[in-house]
């Protein structure tokens, strides 16, 4: 009978699910967000399983890991483990937090530090086997520097244009084309009444990326803030690992760092100046990749 194994990532915006079989990969499959901090673990299991049974077509796995926001509270580990398990009967299911996966899939083994930036923000360090995190606490405490900081930021921009606080620039211009609304309230009725109120502002980041990158001034503040917030996470999980000096890599990943752009350059050039011996590491496998090497640990 062949070995399947599978590897799950999921995340605010997406579920990324990557299998093999018998050692051999088979490519990537994608379904809808499946945060357990935004939708609840029964609903995020929900979202997983309908994902990996799309990939699978009816064949069966034999382990399951899934890297998941969130997923660092062992409650919450523990209802989606229960929930996967209810629906691949005899699969061995590990549950582990999305930041364990994206940092094995740029550092397979040994220590290392991975600072993701997505919807939300977190670095995770890990040394001799111990991991210690920095952030990661969802949308409403502990997102700085992540795809909805930065977004939050531009709506900010956005209302402030509209109430009088502040000037209108092309900046504002931008922001309001891309959430298509013309007046303050139409902007708040857009993102509260939305499905995902944070997926919503989450999507503006890389619109206020791609302005800061061609000059706009107002963007170029946003981003330099994010980019400070990311640094500072770092800064606490590697100092919390003791790995400074050490040699270990520091790998960038998420949405928001998977392509060269003004927040990654000025990310990477403060990382520089505070750890010269830490080598940075870009353009990475995707975490699900990650969780499949995991995954089949567990075979």
């Amino acid at each position: 009978m062949s070995r399947i194994a599978v590897g799950v990532d999921a995340g605010g915006s997406k579920t990324a699910v990557t299998y093999s079989i018998d050692g051999h990969c088979k490519g990537v499959w994608y379904g809808g967000s499946a945060s357990p901090t935004v939708h609840g673990a029964e609903r995020a299991g929900d979202s997983i399983a309908k994902t990996i049974e799309l990939a699978l077509d009816g064949a069966l796995p034999g382990a399951i890991f899934v890297g998941a926001a969130g997923a660092g509270r062992e409650n919450v580990a523990g209802e989606l483990r229960n929930a996967l398990e209810s629906r691949f009967a005899g699969a061995n299911v590990e549950v582990r937090d999305d930041a364990f996966i994206a940092l094995r899939a740029a550092v397979p083994e040994g220590d290392g530090a991975v600072v993701i930036a997505g919807t939300g923000a977190i670095t995770y360090a890990e040394k001799d086997g111990v991991g210690f995190r920095s952030g990661g606490y969802g949308y409403l405490f502990g997102d700085a520097g992540s795809g909805f900081g930065i977004g939050a930021a531009a709506v900010d921009r956005l209302l402030r244009a509209y109430d009088g606080r502040a000037p209108r620039d092309a900046f504002v211009d931008e922001i309001e084309a891309a959430l298509e609304v013309r007046s303050l309230n139409e902007t708040l009725q857009k993102i509260y009444a939305a499905e995902s109120p944070a997926r919503v502002v989450a999507a503006l980041a890389p619109i206020a990326i791609e302005s800061a990158g061609r000059g706009d001034r107002t963007a170029a503040r946003i981003v330099q803030q994010a980019a400070l917030e990311l640094n500072s996470l770092v800064k606490a999980a590697i100092a919390s690992a003791g790995l400074a000096g050490s040699g270990a890599p520091i790998a960038f990943s998420g949405g928001l760092l998977s392509a060269s752009s003004l927040l990654t350059y000025l990310l990477e050039t403060r990382l520089l100046n505070d750890f010269p011996d830490m080598p940075i590491l870009k353009d990475n496998p995707a975490p699900s990749a990650g969780a499949l090497c995991a995954a089949e640990r567990l075979l």
